[in-house]
């Protein structure tokens, strides 16, 4: 099978997230193959690391893993239709497409934190890494519980926490801890992303925008595979993707 199936049915741990962060910071400067020498020194990993999670996402080796995001970035730059968006994501449109990039710019000088619980914290993280290298001020969920904690605790030095933009993952839409942020958040002023399985969800509900990925209306249990994370993985670049076509315009 080629790697594009294996990019959306396998879930990446934080440190081959990294290293699919950093080929592509390298392949959007321009500056040509990074060594793979170069890549496992700067993610204090080794080269056989590296081998094994090509081989693992379904390719031959980092050659192939390379070319195939250099097309997918290559992509990205270029105009291009809707197609790939709807196959990702059920409840896709033009309207939501948007609706998304507005919000990304409405917040492109403020903060964004991206939350989740287990696995969906790995895709959290991964956002995180990904909205830094595009120059967004990006953080995760334990950033957005101290922040709030410090406004709370110091309300003589700060009387207002400014709005922010959360992006918030879980696939029931249920997540009690990834709730009870986003009503928190939603009491500040934030406007709220969420990926999840199920439109009908409470986090669907408090959200701004909603964008469900392998929809379900069942109660959730754990599969194999499971392609939701690699989704929206896949979804996320997708949609920045958007984002910069509609900055050149």
């Amino acid at each position: 099978m080629g790697g594009s199936h294996y990019l959306l049915t396998n879930l990446l741990s934080p440190e081959e997230s990294n290293i699919i962060t950093c080929i592509v910071k390298y392949i959007e400067k321009g500056e040509g193959r990074v060594p793979i020498q170069q890549l496992a020194s700067e993610n204090y990993v080794s080269t056989t690391f590296i081998v094994k999670m090509c081989k693992r996402l379904g390719y031959e080796g980092y050659s192939e893993l390379y070319y195939h995001l250099s097309q997918r970035v290559s992509m990205g730059q270029n105009e291009g239709d809707q197609s790939e968006l709807q196959t990702l994501i059920d409840n896709y449109d033009a309207e939501k497409g948007k609706q998304f990039c507005e919000l990304l710019t409405q917040f492109q000088s403020g903060k964004i934190f991206a939350d989740g619980k287990g696995f969906s914290d790995l895709v959290a993280n991964y956002i995180t890494q990904r909205l830094a290298v595009f120059g967004f001020t990006a953080y995760n969920q334990l950033h957005f519980y101290d922040f709030m904690i410090f406004h709370e605790q110091n309300k003589d030095i700060t009387t207002n926490i400014e709005s922010s933009l959360m992006i918030a993952i879980s696939q029931s839409g249920e997540t009690e801890p990834i709730i009870n942020d986003v009503r928190m958040a939603k009491r500040k002023d934030f406007k709220v992303i969420s990926f999840t399985k199920r439109a009908n969800s409470t986090l669907a509900t408090l959200s701004d925008l909603t964008f469900t990925v392998e929809e379900s209306k069942q109660t959730l249990v754990g599969g194999i595979p499971n392609p939701f994370f690699g989704r929206v993985i896949l979804a996320f670049e997708e949609l920045m993707g958007c984002y910069f076509r509609q900055k050149r315009t």
